[in-house]
């Protein structure tokens, strides 16, 4: 189609004030590029970054007795089934019973993660993946699902993603919620402090193995066997 040049002029500055310019289009693109970065930082201050996730697929402590080596591919799999790390299971086993299966305290803890009657209710109810009405403490695969649903618990209700990507602080917090209750942890969080000596000596202990998971050998674990932790790990040897 024919288009004079007085018309052809016309249109072309109709379409000149209304096309964006390159300017438009930059902005655009860094409006658009801010906008992703707000999204995303608002997703990681609502939760969606979940701490102590497993950085392996497997336990990695060299330092570990052998006895709680031993059971290693139940803790895998509920590292994997929880989305704790495995390594902080493995120390929580270790402080709690050496990896005796058959281990018990006087307050009534049975198993390997040494795990009470009136906290294994509430797990069975309330922290595993498959809630249950009968279980029975004593088998180590139950044991180590419950400890570790627990520890999960206590990850999602006291994680600090400030302490990113150590989270050493909230392996002290949740080391002592599994000792002393979820009233010790929140003490340490707010920092009121605690005053049950079992209870810091237990935080301090599992926040340095953490800190050590990684070395060759760990100066906590063999202050920990010194205190008494070496007749846990016989007790372990002595099963058959």
């Amino acid at each position: 189609m024919w288009i004079n040049s007085r018309k052809r002029t016309k249109i072309t500055r109709w379409l000149q004030r209304r096309s964006p310019s390159r300017r438009d289009v930059l902005a655009a693109l860094l409006g658009a590029l801010l906008l992703y970065a707000g999204i995303r930082t608002i997703d990681h201050f609502r939760g969606n970054e979940v701490p102590l996730r497993p950085q392996t697929a497997r336990t990695t402590i060299s330092w570990l007795p052998p006895t709680v080596k031993h059971w290693e591919p139940i803790i895998d799999t509920m590292s994997a089934r929880y989305d704790i790390d495995p390594n902080l299971i493995a120390i929580i086993m270790t402080m709690e019973s050496g990896g005796n299966p058959k281990a018990s305290s006087y307050a009534g803890a049975k198993g390997l993660m040494q795990v009470t009657a009136p906290t294994a209710r509430d797990i069975a109810v309330k922290f595993v993946k498959q809630p249950v009405k009968t279980y029975n403490l004593e088998d180590p695969t139950t044991n180590i699902e419950f400890g570790t649903a627990y520890l999960a618990h206590l990850r999602n209700t006291f994680g600090d993603k400030t302490q990113s990507p150590s989270w050493n602080a909230t392996v002290e917090l949740i080391a002592a919620g599994y000792n002393g209750g979820p009233g010790a942890a929140a003490s340490v969080a707010k920092g009121t402090g605690l005053r049950d000596m079992q209870t810091v000596s237990y935080a301090r202990d599992a926040f340095n193995m953490w800190r050590e998971r990684h070395a060759e050998s760990s100066p906590t674990f063999l202050r920990w066997q010194d205190r008494g932790g070496s007749n846990l790990i016989r007790s372990a040897q002595e099963i058959k």
